[in-house]
């Protein structure tokens, strides 16, 4: 009799649902770690946040992280101040000095993780999701030097030479699509799926275990508000799949009104909407759990960790109301992925 696979490690987005690090003299941000540490799931996504900002320091994290829970590491954050700043910055750009301040970037997260790795007597960075910024025509298709899948897949070839036992993941981000302002604007699923590939060929360092040290993953609302679509998450999800890169998935909503979050189909992370009184207020969300149980079904068995990726509204929401929303944007995440 066929058994059901097993449960991918169980990730939350802790930092976007945490209060400001300034509210309350930084209290409300420990006391909302604090509390999450109660809650049942396997590992924190945290960002590398912008130069001289609190983030991936040893001993803030130690100090708000469990010791038996696992992070996920996303570059995001960074990525898009540095973008801000240089539209030839990324692990994708053309410009060699794009790129290499791109891999200096990351050589942070990659010395954090040896770091944690030595403190705690254990690997516990699960992932490091990586960006293919900028996209093929550049920042958003606003100037700077343009991507190129090549160099793309040379990045993703140094950062799998580092041996971290953790997994490289292309993080996907919405595309430039023709008539639509990008919210990030980078290479199609089909690109990065060929970069990653590419980057095999080139000889690309397997994890310890043999496995390939690289793959995709694919945030949920950033998929839909590409193609304005519930069914985009499923066509990507789909395609990562069959490609045997998919690694995670992370539920973050989308919605095609205007709301608290933000403007129609902007990167807001809002909440999935669903019966729980903490996610009353996400109404207007696209992502419901028919539409989660449809991307898991698409993803296939091949993952290493799911989870949720919400923000609250209102912003001055108490701890108690954070750590609500967590609990129910991860519950309806398990009940997705059991089906």
């Amino acid at each position: 009799m066929p058994t059901d696979p097993p449960m991918p490690a169980l990730t939350l987005g802790a930092y976007a649902i945490a209060p400001p690090p300034e509210t309350d003299g930084g209290r409300a941000e420990r006391e909302l770690y604090d509390a999450l540490g109660d809650v049942p799931f396997d590992a924190y996504e945290l960002p590398l946040v912008a130069e001289g900002l609190p983030g991936l320091e040893l001993d803030w994290v130690r100090a708000r992280v469990p010791e038996d829970r696992d992070l996920v590491v996303t570059a995001i954050p960074r990525t898009m101040v540095r973008l801000g700043r240089d539209a030839s910055y990324g692990l994708a750009s053309s410009d060699e000095d794009g790129r290499q301040a791109a891999l200096a970037d990351l050589a942070v997260v990659r010395d954090f993780a040896l770091r944690l790795a030595d403190a705690s007597g254990r690997r516990r960075v699960l992932a490091i999701e990586v960006h293919s910024a900028p996209g093929p025509d550049g920042m958003n298709g606003r100037g700077g030097a343009p991507g190129s899948s090549e160099a793309f897949a040379r990045s993703l070839v140094e950062i799998a030479s580092w041996g971290l036992g953790a997994r490289v993941v292309v993080e996907h981000c919405d595309r430039l699509v023709e008539g639509q302002v990008p919210e990030k604007g980078f290479f199609p699923v089909v690109d990065e799926i060929a970069a990653a590939r590419r980057a095999d060929e080139l000889g690309a360092m397997p994890l310890d275990d043999g496995s390939a040290a690289l793959g995709l993953s694919l945030n949920w609302g950033r998929s839909a508000l590409e193609d304005r679509s519930g069914q985009a998450p499923v066509e990507h999800a789909r395609a990562a799949a069959e490609a045997g890169l998919l690694r995670g998935v992370i539920l973050s909503g989308a919605t095609p009104e205007a709301t608290a979050w933000g403007a129609p189909w902007s990167d807001g992370h809002i909440p999935p909407r669903g019966e729980a009184p903490a996610l009353a207020g996400s109404t207007a969300s696209a992502l419901d759990l028919d539409a989660a149980r449809a991307t898991f079904a698409a993803a296939g068995d091949g993952l290493d960790y799911v989870g949720a990726k919400v923000s609250v509204r209102p912003l001055d929401a108490s701890v108690a109301e954070r750590v609500a929303l967590a609990e129910a944007s991860l519950d309806l995440v398990r009940r997705a992925f059991a089906g």
